[in-house]
């Protein structure tokens, strides 16, 4: 991720940080205090944001249990913070004001609200950085990854197809190369952005790479890719013959 793209991620969680500490402010907290607990919270929201595409839905049920699984991991994680962070307020006002007790607001009690705001974080950074993307000219746009434990450092363009193998995936690039990463196909779509379509649960590919449709493939070179029911309208749409 180069400088120009990353300066703008910070710029939009700082951002966040700042609109959240606002809301707690009007619970009762001075702004200060409402900016610590919201700093205790943001980096919940980065390994939610983090974890949530990991997520896979191979299997419908399993995706389902492995997200309420990973709610309910990250709600515990957001009461911890929010309670250890309380309890620094606490001690800080215990030595300015000794007789003053600060309770725990209500609201930072209610999952509903914590998980609520949680989402609407990551929801905001990622429709912000899809905006990043497509602003971002792609031949300064450089995904980098790991393959075998080695880095690898790929321009879009030069990324044919990703393919989902069970608890791996493979990305096939110009040249014949190809790489095994342990990212989901779920995250890589969310990485590459719009250049790239889902056909199928177990593909993902550049649209500019697509040489046409044959029945229900798609063709990629010497690959003939199988066009899933689920995706079937919109590659029609998006892929000509």
């Amino acid at each position: 991720m180069d400088m120009k793209r990353t300066t703008l991620i910070i710029s939009y969680w700082l951002m966040a940080l700042i609109l959240f500490a606002i809301v707690l402010s009007s619970t009762g907290y001075t702004f200060a205090e409402a900016l610590f607990l919201a700093s205790s919270l943001l980096p919940v929201a980065v390994l939610f944001r983090y974890l949530l595409v990991q997520v896979r839905f191979n299997s419908r049920w399993q995706g389902i249990r492995n997200t309420c699984f990973l709610t309910l991991f990250i709600l515990t994680l957001a009461f911890l913070a929010v309670h250890l962070a309380h309890a620094i307020i606490q001690a800080f006002h215990r030595q300015l004001f000794s007789a003053v007790e600060l309770g725990v607001s209500p609201i930072l009690l209610n999952p509903v609200f914590l998980l609520a705001m949680l989402l609407l974080i990551i929801a905001g950074d990622y429709f912000f950085e899809q905006l990043v993307r497509q602003n971002l000219p792609e031949s300064e746009d450089t995904i980098t990854f790991n393959s075998d434990r080695q880095p690898v450092k790929l321009q879009r363009k030069e990324i044919l197809y990703v393919e989902s193998c069970d608890t791996e995936t493979w990305i096939y690039a110009t040249e014949g190369r190809r790489y095994r990463n342990k990212r989901s196909i779920s995250a890589w779509a969310n990485l590459l952005g719009s250049d790239f379509i889902r056909i199928h649960r177990s593909y993902l590919v550049r649209i500019s790479a697509c040489q046409g449709r044959e029945g229900e493939n798609i063709l990629i070179g010497d690959a003939r890719l199988p066009i899933s029911r689920k995706y079937k309208e919109e590659v029609l749409q998006t892929v000509n013959r």
